[in-house]
C-alpha cells in the first residue's frame, strides 16, 4: 500500500506543479476547462503515466476534471508541457 501512495504522491506533485506553472504564466486566465495537455515525457523520468492521469483527475481544480493527457516520449529524463488546449 505504501508503494502506491509513494508513487501517487510523486505524480500528484508533478500534476500540481504543471497547474501552478500554467497559472503563473497566465495560461489559465479566463479558462473554463482544459481539454488536453500534451507533455514531452522522458523515458527515464520515473513517471507512471497512469498515476499522472489519475492525479489530474483528482486535482481540486474543476478545470482539469476531464483533461486528456497526451504523452510524447523523449529520450531524456524530463517532463515538459508541449501544448495545452482549453475551452
Amino acid at each position: 500500500m505504501n508503494f502506491f501512495i509513494d508513487f501517487f504522491m510523486h505524480e500528484f506533485s508533478i500534476a500540481l506543479e504543471i497547474v501552478d506553472t500554467l497559472q503563473e504564466n497566465g495560461y489559465l486566465e479566463g479558462v473554463k476547462s482544459v481539454s488536453k495537455v500534451k507533455l514531452n515525457l522522458g523515458k527515464y523520468s520515473g513517471i507512471d503515466k497512469n498515476y499522472l492521469i489519475f492525479a489530474f483527475q483528482n486535482l481540486n481544480d474543476e478545470r482539469f476534471k476531464n483533461v486528456l493527457l497526451d504523452f510524447i516520449p523523449t529520450g531524456g529524463d524530463e517532463i515538459t508541457i508541449r501544448e495545452i488546449l482549453v475551452d
